[in-house]
């Protein structure tokens, strides 16, 4: 089952219960922000399907180093579902990389633009963002996310995936950015980092 197909079913299993207690007389509440708090257990389908979707990313990407990744998902036992937003203006080139991180219990909304990043920003809970460092003309379009997502919630960690990260690491780190990564093993690792240490 995949990540998604987990928040599916548990969506459904709250409505039946909510319902039940309604049709009971009871009362029930319950927020997308405490959905997203919920714990999974990562089962070995899903730890598979993103370790083959990590291979796949690393193949399209010529990254060499994909193995210390894939031991590091096998060893994933629990995971808290959580909403990722990833601004890129080419979101079909991150594919594999969206597969592997939703089948670990990450729920991923894609924008394309900065402005459009906001908007879902401003409008749902995310527990980490993830975003190229060049959108199309825009040389700074990382910098402008981050600069804007640190005027609302300068918590929030922030991810940069991009080709060449280490002549541009050191900048945007200094701007904000939790990790600054070249590669999809680099990508996933840092998002299990994120996630051990918000747990």
């Amino acid at each position: 089952m995949t990540g998604l197909q987990t928040l599916i079913l548990v969506a459904a299993l709250l409505v039946l219960v909510c319902s039940l207690l309604l049709f009971r007389g009871g009362k029930a509440k319950i927020s997308m922000a405490q959905l997203f708090d919920l714990e999974i257990e990562v089962g070995e389908a899903n730890k598979n399907g993103a370790k083959k979707a990590a291979v796949q990313a690393a193949e399209q990407r010529g990254d060499q180093e994909v193995q210390p990744v894939i031991e590091e998902i096998g060893q994933t036992k629990k995971a808290r579902l959580a909403r990722v937003l990833w601004v890129d203006d080419n979101p079909d080139n991150n594919v594999y990389e969206t597969l592997a991180l939703e089948q670990l219990g990450l729920l991923v909304t894609k924008a394309t633009s900065t402005d459009s990043g906001m908007f879902y920003f401003n409008d749902l809970d995310f527990s980490l963002v993830v975003t190229d460092a060049q959108r199309g003309p825009d040389a700074d379009a990382a910098m402008n996310l981050l600069k804007e997502l640190r005027e609302v919630k300068p918590e929030i960690p922030v991810i940069v995936y991009t080709m060449g990260a280490a002549d541009k690491r050191e900048q945007l780190v200094n701007a904000g950015a939790r990790a600054v990564v070249e590669t999809p093993s680099e990508l996933i690792k840092a998002v299990l980092n994120e996630r051990a240490s918000a747990a």
